[in-house]
């Protein structure tokens, strides 16, 4: 059986000692200076250098200039849609919105991030998926995206509405490209086969597991944070 397109960016299931995630992750907070990247659930993030008001550390999401030696702080795994202390009479508010669009924020934005450095993740191979079963050492030399039926270069915006991600929008559209397996240790992802259930085979699609080999709270061999 084929599998399912499901591009949704890195989704958390467990602990490298093989305990379950059950939902744990930390506030972290977008600066209105970053005006180029789009924000999904399933988005991988780093550290962007100081704090809101409240000391709430400030991300980014992985500067496709990073895309193959970047450290990484987590991903993203939910969007706050409302601020405490603003007045929400009158406001209509979409509870139903898990992305945060590219370009001017008049407010600082706040997401949650699940932080911790051994935590496994499930992430869509794309379309094109020959090669990982070469991967002997199982190394990602960089992230990709999916638009529009096919895989594509790396980048920090999905589209000012994100709709080119059918049939997974608005999640991230993020994918681990076959194309850049290789055998090196220092390189920010560590692929640990593919995700073993009846509805994942080798092929087009096929759901990854990893954990991130360069992490903020962990080893860190890659290429560190810049403050936006």
């Amino acid at each position: 059986m084929a599998n399912v397109n499901r591009i949704n960016g890195f989704s958390p299931v467990g602990y490298l000692n093989g305990a379950k995630y059950t939902g744990q992750a930390r506030l972290y907070a977008i600066p209105t200076t970053d005006t180029t990247a789009s924000y999904a659930i399933g988005d991988v993030v780093q550290s962007a250098g100081g704090s809101d008001a409240d000391g709430i550390l400030y991300i980014r999401k992985i500067p496709a200039a990073q895309a193959s030696s970047a450290v990484v702080l987590g991903v993203v795994v939910g969007i706050r849609v409302a601020d405490p202390g603003v007045s929400l009479v009158g406001t209509t508010l979409s509870l139903e919105q898990l992305y945060l669009n590219a370009g001017t924020r008049t407010n600082v934005r706040y997401v949650y991030v699940a932080d911790d450095p051994n935590l496994l993740f499930e992430v869509s191979a794309g379309l094109t998926a020959t090669n990982f079963t070469a991967a002997k050492a199982g190394y990602n030399s960089g992230f990709g995206s999916y638009y529009s039926g096919a895989d594509q270069t790396y980048a920090i915006d999905q589209n000012a509405t994100v709709t080119t991600l059918s049939p997974s929008s608005p999640y991230s559209n993020m994918i681990l490209p076959s194309s850049t397996v290789a055998t090196t240790n220092t390189l920010p992802v560590r692929m640990l086969g593919i995700a073993q259930r009846p509805d994942n085979a080798v092929g087009a699609y096929a759901r990854m597991l990893c954990r991130f080999n360069n992490h903020e709270f962990g080893v860190a061999t890659g290429t560190n944070f810049t403050a936006i």
